[in-house]
């Protein structure tokens, strides 16, 4: 009930703020002029204060649609037909939080043995046994982190709790080291977020087969007729493994030592947002040419704008029509776009003046929107208007596979800055990404005029 209270507060709360943005756009529409410097940055401030409250409700809602789920379950009967004993929502939890916190213990444990062995520091019996159970040779020169197989729900973690928020909602995500840097990746990625994420144990080519037949129909014929013949077009994509590295990572040796278990939580973050960012900058804008094909060069131009240095109503509805219907359902397709022209559209109107943007969220506490279209905030896309450039994209962004290959390797480096008492440790994680396309473009871009 305090959840619910708490979130009811904060609706409440930003419902002031909605209407002032409204006020905002209403004025800068009906004199047909631009921001002030000073509405400027007060425009600016009210979108942060808006959006910060509808990222505190998701947690908030999330954490409530937790607790249904928990309750729900945990009814049937045991592998010996006894039926099972139906816990108590905190019983769950204390059971779930045990659970968890031997298992990350023991990764945690693992990965300061490895780390006290690299320094030359006696490994304790915990620490032996931790190596043991989750087969960490602590000798080696390298630790492998092995990233988690159940990335969609990674996604919902990352997209439902933030880490930061203890309080609501942040002491339900799981704070081991393989977890930070799924949730580091997934921070500095907009396409990780929308995408769909494959894991495979070698790094050898990746071949996805595929077909077209959308060209093809069948006849009508009368009795005694024989059937034609219509062959079928088959075609591969391919994902290879391109190797990435997060640059090295300086750690005194002071903080090797008397901090180990931080450490790990410090390093995650840091080897997540560093190989995050360059992987998000190719998987958006990359060539093919010995890199990711990227999801602006894969995709297909659906709309143009009629101008080159702003955009309306008609061009996003015109690039929503320009993906096939077959694609353009909805829980399928969303937005993608830089937080900057997310603000500019915040200004449009359809033509009975109803704001593009939110929908029921401006005043609900509903997911917002994009014309009734959910959205994914990809800051490796174009941040202003200019001719040209590709400013949004609308589809099945699911459609763009990525393609990691198993573990991230940690290395240490010792001689390099002995002179300062420091270490160094740098990861190399091997991916590829491409937008799964068959001909029919399951994602469009909407272009500026050149």
């Amino acid at each position: 009930m305090s959840q619910l209270m708490t979130a009811k507060r904060l609706r409440e709360e930003r419902a002031p703020l909605a209407k002032k943005i409204r006020e905002h756009a209403d004025l800068l529409s009906a004199e047909k002029r631009d921001f002030t410097p000073e509405e400027k940055t007060n425009w600016e401030s009210l979108n942060a204060d808006y959006d910060s409250r509808t990222r505190q409700i998701e947690i908030l809602e999330r954490a409530e649609e937790t607790e249904r789920d928990q309750l729900q379950r945990g009814e049937g009967q045991t592998p010996d037909g006894a039926p099972k004993v139906r816990l108590t929502l905190k019983e769950r939890r204390e059971r779930d939080e045990e659970r968890r916190l031997r298992d990350e213990g023991m990764y945690e444990r693992a990965m300061q043995a490895w780390m006290r062995r690299q320094l030359g520091e006696p490994l304790g019996k915990q620490h032996t046994r931790a190596c043991e159970r989750m087969k960490v040779n602590p000798a080696r020169r390298t630790f492998e982190i092995r990233l988690r197989r159940d990335v969609p729900q990674m996604k919902r973690e990352f997209r439902a709790l933030d880490a930061g928020i203890t309080g609501s909602g942040g002491a339900l995500v799981p704070q081991g080291f393989v977890n930070n840097l799924e949730k580091a990746l997934l921070s500095y990625s907009g396409l990780r977020q929308a995408a769909e994420t494959i894991r495979t144990d070698t790094g050898e080519e990746l071949p996805w087969p595929t077909v077209n037949d959308t060209s093809n129909k069948g006849a009508r014929i009368g009795a005694n007729v024989t059937v034609s013949e219509q062959d079928v077009t088959f075609g591969r994509i391919y994902w290879r493994a391109y190797k990435y590295t997060s640059k090295m990572v300086q750690v005194p040796v002071e903080l090797l030592q008397d901090s180990a278990f931080d450490l790990s939580v410090w390093l995650s973050d840091l080897l997540g947002e560093r190989i995050g960012r360059i992987q998000n900058d190719e998987f958006t804008t990359g060539t093919g040419a010995s890199m990711p094909n990227g999801l602006i060069n894969a995709a297909a131009v659906g709309a143009t704008t009629a101008a080159n240095n702003a955009v309306s109503t008609d061009d996003f509805i015109k690039l929503e029509h320009s993906v096939d219907p077959a694609y353009r359902q909805k829980g399928m397709c969303s937005y993608m776009l830089h937080d900057s022209i997310k603000l500019q559209t915040r200004l449009l109107k359809d033509s009975y003046g109803r704001y593009l943007w939110g929908g029921g969220g401006l005043n609900t506490g509903a997911m917002d929107t994009l014309n009734d279209w959910p959205f994914f905030i990809n800051q490796s896309m174009a941040s202003a208007f200019a001719g040209s450039a590709y400013i949004v994209s609308f589809g099945q962004h699911q459609k763009y596979k990525i393609r990691d290959v198993g573990t991230i390797r940690m290395r240490r480096l010792v001689e390099r800055y002995a002179d300062n008492d420091e270490e160094g440790f740098v990861a190399f994680m091997r991916s590829d990404g491409n937008l799964l396309d068959a001909g029919t473009h399951p994602v469009k871009l909407l272009q500026m005029h050149s």
